[in-house]
């Protein structure tokens, strides 16, 4: 197995780190420690002071951020005319 990423490899990390980037602080907390430290619902929300509840909706707000980012579609100018 190579240790170089291919190309496309590294235009979805660059898309995931930019998606992590524009999170708000919460947002990026909750979705690291849940994604990166495996942390329970419970115990992130435990870890930051606030209910899962509200870790749910900050994980979820995160998801998105992340879809919309991955998902994104970079168009050459002249394709807009076709």
């Amino acid at each position: 197995m190579s240790a170089r990423l291919s190309r496309a490899e590294r235009r979805r990390l660059r898309r995931a780190e930019r998606a992590v980037d524009n999170m708000s602080r919460t947002e990026r907390e909750i979705f690291l420690a849940i994604r990166v430290d495996e942390l329970s619902f419970a115990e992130a929300a435990a870890l930051h002071g606030i209910t899962v509840a509200e870790v749910e909706q900050h994980f979820a707000a995160a998801l998105r951020i992340l879809d919309r980012h991955m998902h994104e579609r970079h168009h050459k100018w002249w394709q807009f005319w076709q």
